[in-house]
C-alpha cells in the first residue's frame, strides 16, 4: 500500500449460519498504507434474536449476554459507519462478512446499503502463501509471527489480519511490484 492509502480491515461474529444471518460483533481497524491509523473499533449487537449452538460455542455469546452488553442495532450500524466512512471495506472472508452479514442486515433494518466494497484477504492469501499448511486465521497465527489472540472474536481476528498484512503479505507484494491499493485489489480478483 502506499503511505496516503485508506481502508478498513473489518471482521464479524454472527448469530450462525442459518438465514437470517445476524451480526453480533462487528470489529475494524482502519489503516493509512499499511500502519494502524487511530483505535481499532469493536461493538457488540444486540438483535434479541436466538443464537445457533455452535456459533455460541465459537465466539462465546449468548442472547442473554448480548442483551446485557449489546448496542441497539441502529446505534451499532451507524457507529460503524461513521468509523468506516466510505473507505474499502477489506475482510478475510468478504463474501460472507459484506454478501452474508453486513449488507443484508443494513437491508432488513431499512439502513442505506454499504458504501465501497474492497477485497478479500483470503483470496491474497491463497495465491501467496503457498507454504501455508491451511489458510484459517488460526492455522496462520501459529504458521508465521503474527499475534496469538483468540479465534472467533472478531476484534483479534482482525488484529490477526493487520499483522498478517504487515508482516507476511505486505513484502510478497512489494516484490511481486503491487504497492497501492488498487493494484493489491485488482491482484486479487484475478
Amino acid at each position: 500500500m502506499r503511505a496516503n492509502d485508506q481502508w478498513v480491515i473489518i471482521d464479524t461474529e454472527t448469530s450462525g449460519l442459518s438465514e437470517p444471518v445476524w451480526a453480533v460483533e462487528i470489529a475494524a481497524q482502519r489503516m493509512q498504507g499499511w500502519r494502524s491509523d487511530g483505535e481499532p473499533f469493536r461493538i457488540l449487537l444486540n438483535h434479541d434474536v436466538d443464537i445457533e449452538p455452535g456459533a455460541e460455542a465459537l465466539h462465546g455469546y449468548s442472547r442473554e449476554y448480548l442483551r446485557k452488553y449489546g448496542e441497539d442495532p441502529y446505534v451499532a450500524h451507524a457507529r460503524f459507519r461513521e468509523y468506516a466512512g466510505d473507505l474499502p471495506l477489506v475482510s478475510y472472508n468478504l463474501a460472507f462478512d459484506w454478501n452474508r452479514v453486513l449488507n443484508p442486515e443494513s437491508a432488513r433494518l431499512g439502513l442505506p446499503s454499504w458504501g465501497n466494497r474492497g477485497f478479500c484477504a483470503m483470496l491474497l492469501a491463497r495465491r501467496l502463501l503457498f507454504e501455508a499448511p491451511s489458510l484459517r486465521l488460526d492455522a496462520l497465527r501459529e504458521f508465521f509471527p503474527i499475534s496469538q489472540g483468540q479465534a472467533h472474536c472478531a476484534a483479534d481476528d482482525v488484529q490477526t489480519i493487520v499483522e498478517l498484512f504487515r508482516n507476511v503479505l505486505k513484502d510478497r507484494l512489494h516484490a511481486l511490484g503491487l504497492v497501492g491499493y488498487q493494484s493489491v485489489a485488482s491482484f486479487t480478483s484475478v
